[in-house]
């Protein structure tokens, strides 16, 4: 149960920074807890639960006035619930579009084949994908523009929207950071932080419980089926606590850190270290 609750703080307080939750969680149990990559890869899934309650808990106000617009006799309905509903939809696609393929791709070539290592090359295969982020993150640092989704046509948003929810989708790739892909896709596409920061948070929660569902009906190591009932609402509660106390501080600190630096020497390191580990146990 130990680890499974320091697992559930660390995606609470990664979760806002674009160094990919989804990697460190999976790292941290197999190298560390000895949790077989197929349950690690569906507990990075389920973990995300409990952030995303703490995103839905703390722009209620925007997720209610999304739910409104969904309903037709509803008075006084802005435009802004209009187009953050429509921003919600279309990125949803976009990401099933990608995520769902990569889902079986890494679950069927990488996980399935690798389990032997004990977590080595799932290890190696998370840190090249946060050395990816990290050149995207340093890639679009300095491409801000002015855009806000107030301002932009509902056919901008539907086209916006969509590339951010594909590029979103990526990120279903332990070690591929889902905020950091989508806020610099936003960015990329001429909105202020603000926004690409807000609407980032937004995207996130439909996928978030489709993933859930996807790994319910097909993930064969889901913690669904592996924990217990009491460890699972456990681990989400602290995910959502620890999530929802840290993310005004964690948002201040990733405006103020180059992280696209951070997660390229943290791949790096991690390289230099597992690598010849890997290469040593392989002779041997």
């Amino acid at each position: 149960m130990i680890e499974y609750i320091i697992i559930a703080i660390l995606q609470g307080l990664f979760e806002w920074i674009p160094i990919s939750s989804s990697g460190q969680v999976m790292i941290f149990s197999t190298t560390l807890f000895n949790i077989t990559p197929e349950e690690a890869f569906s507990l990075a899934i389920w973990l995300h639960l409990g952030t995303a309650l703490a995103v839905i808990f703390k722009f209620r106000v925007d997720f209610i006035s999304i739910l409104e617009s969904f309903m037709p006799k509803t008075n006084n309905i802005d435009d802004i619930d209009i187009k953050k509903r429509n921003w919600l939809i279309y990125a949803t696609i976009g990401t099933a579009i990608t995520a769902i393929p990569l889902y079986f791709l890494f679950k069927v070539l990488i996980i399935a084949n690798f389990t032997a290592f004990q977590g080595d090359i799932i290890t190696l295969v998370i840190s090249g994908l946060l050395i990816v982020t990290g050149v995207i993150l340093l890639k679009v640092k300095k491409t801000f523009g002015d855009n806000a989704i107030t301002d932009i046509s509902k056919d901008q948003i539907i086209k916006d929207s969509f590339l951010s929810g594909l590029t979103q989708g990526v990120s279903i790739l332990p070690g591929i950071s889902r905020s950091g892909v989508t806020v610099s896709t936003i960015i990329y596409e001429k909105y202020n932080q603000e926004n690409a920061l807000k609407l980032s948070f937004l995207m996130s929660v439909p996928v978030v419980f489709a993933s859930i569902g996807v790994d319910i009906i097909f993930g064969e190591g889901s913690v669904f089926g592996t924990l217990d009932i009491l460890t699972i609402f456990l681990i989400t509660l602290i995910s959502f606590v620890v999530g929802y106390f840290s993310i005004e501080i964690l948002l201040k600190i990733a405006n103020k850190i180059e992280f696209g630096y951070f997660c390229v020497l943290y791949g790096i390191i991690t390289y230099a270290i597992v690598l010849p580990i890997l290469i040593i146990t392989s002779i041997a």
